[in-house]
């Protein structure tokens, strides 16, 4: 249902690779010199991506995220001596691209753990819990993450989704709500009957459930759809983009609903769009990226110092961040069981370091995360943000709101 489902358009995967290695096409962060020099092996991690295609747009700021953890970590020695290589590669949202990167890291780069940031993961999920090496985070909205038991999220999971929206709709002070969903991927379709059935289960009503399409020149239909409907609330699940349109082409129309957004697209340039300042809500999958709080100003310390101007990008907001999060999830693990202390670092290690970790909220960077070994490991927890009068805040503070099934 998330902005990544869409992620379906083919072609060659592009190779980027932080931390002193030689790659096809590689990018040494300057936070590497420095760096504390060791005759261990490094530890590799693969990130797979679906950095271009469809709402490729979204995801520039991935690379610049994952250089600044991967440096930052390595200019303070790395993980028990070994410097840390982070791999990119980008499937372009192509499922038989995705397998073959997945099959590329185990097989020849031998990481011991994958970052996903794809929507085509389901393609590869089995093959890589066969092969013992785990996935952490980042952008947990396919069913792998609660699912499977080698998927660990660093943040709220797809199933608990439409709790958050109807938690949400209900404090926007509706009950009967429309769903403007993606055309691009199948998934966003299949995320109306669980929606309307979780919405009948707390006495909301999903009167209307309208599929907007990225190309489209405008969503005027669908909102007078909409409007006739009786929906005083709507929840937009397409991209940023799509979901500015939406509002607009709305509020032209004189129908001026209450919005709830999945805060996964949560970005800075929301609060110069008027049409948006009129009180929406966010459900926020880890704590916001504007939060005012020690580990949020550590992460835009490290960011601006390794990958400077990031954080003034259009598109820097919760997608990266997540990125962010992955890494620091990747290090409580490695402290949990003293990854590569005695030798080579392995998968092994790094499942039962995420296996030892007990509500454990990264300093903060989400919500409390717990893991059983052999078990599927869904995130029922989000945060809430709100757009108000050109800023961001968070109306209900920094808690964390919880599923009834958690």
């Amino acid at each position: 249902m998330r902005k990544l489902l869409g992620t379906l358009a083919a072609g060659m995967a592009v190779v980027l690779l932080w931390g002193g290695l030689a790659a096809t096409a590689a990018l040494a962060g300057p936070g590497t010199a420095g760096a504390a020099t060791t005759s261990k092996a490094p530890i590799n991690i693969g990130i797979i991506c679906a950095c271009s295609g469809y709402l490729g747009s979204d995801a520039p700021d991935i690379l610049p995220t994952a250089k600044a953890w991967a440096d930052s970590v390595n200019a303070s020695g790395g993980i028990n001596g070994h410097k840390v290589v982070v791999l990119l590669k980008d499937d372009t949202g192509n499922p038989a691209t995705s397998t073959s990167i997945a099959q590329t890291f185990i097989q020849t780069d031998h990481v011991v753990a994958i970052v996903d940031a794809t929507a085509v993961d389901q393609a590869w999920a089995s093959y890589v819990q066969s092969q013992g090496v785990p996935v952490i985070g980042a952008i947990t909205s396919s069913e792998p993450f609660y699912l499977n038991s080698d998927f660990y999220p660093e943040s709220q999971t797809e199933d608990a989704l439409f709790d958050g929206i109807t938690s949400a709709v209900h404090q926007a002070g509706g009950t009967k709500f429309a769903l403007f969903y993606c055309a691009e991927a199948a998934q966003c379709q299949e995320g109306i009957a669980p929606l309307e059935a979780g919405a009948k289960a707390v006495g909301e009503d999903v009167v209307a459930a309208l599929e907007v399409s990225a190309t489209a020149p405008n969503y005027t239909a669908q909102c007078i759809a909409a409007k006739n409907a009786g929906a005083t609330v709507v929840f937009l699940a397409s991209s940023q983009q799509v979901d500015t349109k939406v509002v607009q082409d709305c509020y032209a129309q004189g129908y001026k609903p209450k919005v709830v957004i999945d805060g996964e697209v949560l970005l800075p340039s929301m609060t110069t769009t008027s049409d948006l300042n009129q009180s929406t809500y966010f459900t926020v999958p880890n704590i916001p990226y504007f939060a005012d709080t020690s580990a949020v100003k550590t992460m835009d310390a490290a960011i601006k110092k390794y990958s400077p101007g990031t954080l003034n990008n259009s598109t820097w907001g919760e997608y990266p961040m997540s990125i962010w999060i992955s890494g620091k999830l990747f290090q409580a693990a490695a402290a949990a069981s003293h990854l590569g202390a005695s030798g080579t670092a392995t998968a092994a290690e790094v499942v039962k370091g995420l296996d030892d970790l007990h509500g454990d909220t990264l300093d903060g960077l989400s919500p409390p995360l717990t893991y059983k070994a052999g078990q599927p490991n869904p995130v029922h927890c989000w945060y809430y943000a709100e757009l108000k009068d050109g800023k961001f805040a968070t109306p209900f503070g920094l808690k964390d709101f919880c599923a009834a099934k958690s």
